[in-house]
């Protein structure tokens, strides 16, 4: 695919359905269909409707094939270094893949951190992602080995809700 038949952009309130396809398909690759809870209309409220949003996202947008792919991405702060972007999801439609999409919005997201003055970009992939642990070493990424994810969730996160 040349690069110039499709364009990237960032999403609008009315493009709420089609980010809600996306994380579906990857909650599905994921294996984790059931852990997507999420509404179009969280979403809506969440990223375009409160300001600040919680979220951005950029599109790959193509006038033959539509949507091709999304990166989330949200503003996070570290206590030693400022300002960072955490890339929440870097999906590309099935049909779209190994044509650069992926790599674009990558591209685009380091340079909305750069340009924006933050210090780096962070995300996480699962362990069995071979295909994307060598798409983000190829960009010049660092795997922390260091750092373990802990997650507090559901019934355990609920027990410190306040009375």
């Amino acid at each position: 695919m040349d690069m110039s038949e499709f364009k990237l952009r960032m999403a609008y309130p009315s493009d709420v359905l089609v980010i809600h396809s996306l994380i579906a398909e990857l909650a599905e690759f994921e294996k984790e269909p059931k852990a997507f809870v999420l509404t179009p209309e969280d979403l809506l409220q969440h990223g375009f409707e409160q300001s600040p949003p919680m979220f951005e996202v950029v599109l790959a947008e193509s006038a033959v094939d539509g949507i091709m792919g999304m990166a989330m991405v949200y503003t996070k702060y570290s206590s030693w270094r400022g300002p960072c972007l955490f890339l929440e999801d870097l999906v590309v439609r099935q049909a779209h893949r190994r044509k650069g999409v992926g790599r674009l919005l990558a591209e685009e997201v380091f340079r909305l951190a750069a340009d924006r003055q933050m210090d780096r970009v962070e995300w996480m992939v699962l362990d069995w992602n071979e295909a994307a642990h060598a798409f983000y070493t190829a960009l010049g990424a660092d795997q922390l080995r260091n750092w373990w994810p802990y997650r507090l969730s559901g019934p355990n996160l609920q027990r410190y809700q306040s009375s």
